[in-house]
C-alpha cells in the first residue's frame, strides 16, 4: 500500500546534481523503490545491520560536496557506532577524467582493499584541482600510496562503463550523487534525516514523497 510522505527535500541539490546532460527533470513525486544492487563483493567500510551506498562520479562537484559534508556525518552517526556499513561506487557519466578515475578506483580496490576508502576519499576531495583526472595525477597518486603506477593504470575501463550502463538502466540513477539505504533509493542524497527514516522503518518501499515544484 502506498503512503504519501512530506519531507523537506533539498530541491537545489536535486535539480542541480550532476548528470550527463547537466540537467535533471523535476518529478512531482518520488516513489521509494528497493533495488538489489550488484555490490555483494564490493569492499565495505564499517560493519553494521544497515547499508549505505553512495553512487557518484569523480568529476561531479556535488559528489565532492557530499564527501566533504555528508560522509563525515555518516561515519560519526552510523559507522563508528557499528550500525551501518558504507560502500562507494563510482560511475562514468561526465567526462574522460571520470573514466580514468573509475578505472583507477577499480584497481585500487583490487590492489589495496584495506586502504580503498582512504584512496577513494582522497581522490574525491581532489576533484576540481589542477591536473585532476589525468594520467599524471594517477601517477602522483600511486607514489603517494606506494603503488605501482602501471598497475594502478591497468586498463579495465570496460568495467566502469558497464557499471554506469547498469546503474542508469536498472537501478534508477538519473543523476549523481545518488544514495541508497538498505537498497532503497533516496529522494535527497544529502538528507541524513531521510537515511535515518529508512533505517528505522519510517520510510518503506512503496511510499511516496512529494517533491517541491521547480
Amino acid at each position: 500500500m502506498k503512503r504519501f510522505l512530506f519531507l523537506f527535500v533539498g530541491l537545489i541539490v536535486i535539480l542541480t546534481a550532476c548528470s550527463p546532460s547537466e540537467a535533471v527533470d523535476s518529478a512531482k513525486f518520488h516513489t521509494y523503490t528497493t533495488y538489489e544492487l550488484p555490490l555483494e563483493d564490493k569492499v565495505a567500510l564499517g560493519e553494521g545491520e544497515h547499508e549505505i551506498v553512495f553512487v557518484f562520479d569523480y568529476s561531479c562537484p556535488w559528489c565532492k560536496k557530499w564527501m566533504e559534508e555528508v560522509l563525515p556525518e555518516i561515519e560519526e552517526r552510523w559507522l563508528d557506532t557499528g550500525e551501518a556499513t558504507f560502500k562507494g561506487q563510482p560511475l562514468v557519466l561526465l567526462n574522460e577524467q571520470s573514466q580514468l578515475l573509475a578505472n583507477v578506483d577499480y584497481n585500487v580496490e583490487r590492489l589495496i582493499p584495506d586502504r580503498y576508502y582512504e584512496v577513494q576519499r582522497a581522490i574525491g576531495l581532489d576533484s576540481g584541482s589542477d591536473g585532476f583526472g589525468t594520467e599524471a595525477y594517477a601517477r602522483e597518486l600511486a607514489s603517494e600510496f606506494d603503488l605501482d603506477a602501471d598497475e594502478l593504470l591497468e586498463n579495465h575501463v570496460d568495467v566502469g562503463i558497464q557499471n554506469s550502463r547498469l546503474f542508469t538502466r536498472d537501478f534508477g540513477v538519473a543523476y549523481v550523487p545518488t544514495v541508497y539505504v538498505d537498497g532503497i533509493r533516496l529522494a535527497d542524497a544529502f538528507s541524513l534525516d531521510e537515511m535515518a527514516q529508512v533505517m528505522d522503518g519510517t520510510i518503506e518501499a512503496g511510499d511516496q514523497v512529494e517533491l517541491p515544484e521547480e
